[in-house]
């Protein structure tokens, strides 16, 4: 067993009350319009339950298992909501709380804590997705400013975020690159209403609908050196954490998602008749229940024991890597199964596994894509000459 199972159920059972409430009657029409509930984010702030993986000192519980645990039970109802208040909690939050300054976590983060402010984490551009150092907005050092150009997309929580986490190249005073490689970034918090930072209308999407995901465009934005996080050139480094944050605590997601396919295609089976007979008897349906059952399984053991070696400080990078695909596979592998033991109502909206399908794709392509991942874990694997053990 993993962490402390007592304070696990507790939190379980705390966020699953408060979603079944609130937020289940309200998916279909959040779904419908495209809104993330920050009423509803907030009603999860005041119980504790949106960031318990930050510090104690700022309002959390510095426990990953039970960020894991809030990230299951908000997919189960709408991974749409669990994705924009993870995008807070775990990207903005968990890299301020790591690589900001004293001043910048007393300032952000117990907002974040609350719920009474939304952040977002901003690496992504029009024409630079998986080739992170690859990104060309900049930021120019000027005397003891920097000013800040550029675009990002795809970006999480970007058309109602707060505070931003944004990525740049670093330019010296003449514009030149202080580095060609991955000692070339910084990272800058900014905040809503500077000069010069707008932010585009949601962008309509396959999936996660009630999850806002926009566009940054950063024009001569002028900000002191108080809002870099860390040092020059340090955000590439720094990124590489935060991204296995983001691949072990993003999974519990896609687990919620599958556990609710599994339990509504068991009810269904045993509910829908053909031929006389619960569908459940037929020996095809059982084989879809049997993978689809096999499948969670696995990756719930494995993604747990992810969070048990990351909350022993342990470097999880490749691991990370592994559950992310073997995850991002099986939720959409289990979904699709879903669908089939529906039938043609699974197609239909009304059944809810047909929103799942949709939701599970970005499993496959968020946070680095299943390519990527297949990347990471070969070149580790090789310079490592042997199993990971």
């Amino acid at each position: 067993m993993f962490g402390d199972q007592e304070s696990i159920n507790a939190v379980r059972e705390s966020t699953r009350k408060l979603l079944q409430k609130e937020l289940l009657p309200r998916i279909e029409d959040l779904e419908e319009k495209a809104e993330f509930p920050l009423d509803i984010h907030r009603q999860m702030g005041e119980l504790g339950l949106i960031a318990p993986l930050l510090p104690e000192q700022w309002g959390g519980a510095g426990d990953p298992y039970l960020q894991l645990a809030v990230a299951e039970e908000m997919a189960y109802i709408n991974s749409g909501f669990g994705l924009s208040s993870l995008a807070s909690s775990c990207l903005f939050g968990a890299n301020v709380s790591k690589h900001g300054s004293e001043e910048q976590k007393q300032k952000y983060l117990p907002g974040i804590v609350s719920g009474e402010k939304t952040g977002c984490w901003a690496l992504t551009e029009p024409q630079t997705g998986s080739n992170a150092v690859g990104i060309e907005a900049t930021a120019q050092i000027q005397g003891d400013h920097f000013i800040l150009n550029g675009s990002k997309t795809f970006i999480t929580n970007a058309p109602i975020a707060d505070y931003f986490f944004v990525i740049f190249k670093t330019l010296n005073e003449k514009g030149e690159l202080i580095d060609s490689g991955f000692s070339s970034g910084s990272a800058f918090i900014l905040e809503r209403g500077l000069e010069g930072l707008t932010t585009g209308s949601p962008l309509k999407k396959m999936g996660h609908k009630s999850s806002p995901t926009g566009e940054i465009f950063l024009d001569n934005v002028k900000v002191s050196a108080k809002a870099l996080v860390g040092k020059v050139g340090g955000a590439f480094s720094a990124m590489k954490s935060s991204l296995d944050v983001e691949r072990v605590i993003f999974s519990g997601l896609a687990l919620g998602l599958m556990r609710f396919c599994i339990d509504q295609s068991l009810k269904y089976s045993k509910e829908r008749k053909q031929f006389g007979h619960p569908i459940a008897e037929f020996q095809m349906i059982q084989d879809h229940i049997a993978q689809m059952i096999s499948s969670y399984e696995a990756c719930r053991v494995y993604l747990w024991h992810c969070v048990d070696e990351m909350a022993k400080g342990r470097d999880v990078n490749e691991k990370a890597a592994v559950v992310k695909l073997l995850v991002g596979e099986a939720s959409s592998k289990v979904t699709n199964l879903a669908i089939q033991c529906f039938g043609g109502y699974g197609y239909m909206s009304e059944y809810l596994v047909e929103r799942c399908l949709r939701d599970a794709k970005l499993f496959e392509i968020g946070a680095g894509t299943n390519e990527i991942q297949k990347l990471i874990i070969a070149k580790q694997g090789l310079k490592r000459g042997q199993a990971l053990v």
